[in-house]
């Protein structure tokens, strides 16, 4: 699965996508999404990369914790496995909403 077919996925959603950050004159809009790929896992064989796999984090940014929209990004994420980690930022003052998927 590519980053542009997982922005494809998200974008489904009707929710603002973006890679990485999120635009300055979408960050007051809420709910939105920013997407990235944090890291890779490799297999290894005979000393060398077997299979690599993605870590992709889907952020969901939400002013109140709203089960309708994070339903939304969990049934565009149906075919993945993923994980799920709720955090509010204080500073901000938004729920952040972590899916972590490999693909």
């Amino acid at each position: 699965m590519t980053l542009a077919s997982i922005y494809t996925l998200l974008a489904g959603t009707n929710i603002p996508v973006s890679y990485s950050s999120v635009p300055m004159d979408e960050a007051t809009a809420k709910p939105y999404i920013c997407y990235s790929e944090d890291s890779r896992n490799n297999f290894a064989a005979d000393g060398i990369v077997f299979y690599s796999q993605k870590v992709i984090s889907v952020k969901l940014y939400t002013e109140t914790r709203d089960e309708t929209t994070e339903a939304k990004v969990e049934t565009a994420l149906k075919d993945v496995f993923w994980t799920k980690a709720v955090d509010f930022l204080d500073d901000q003052k938004i729920y952040e909403i972590t899916y972590e998927i490999e693909v």
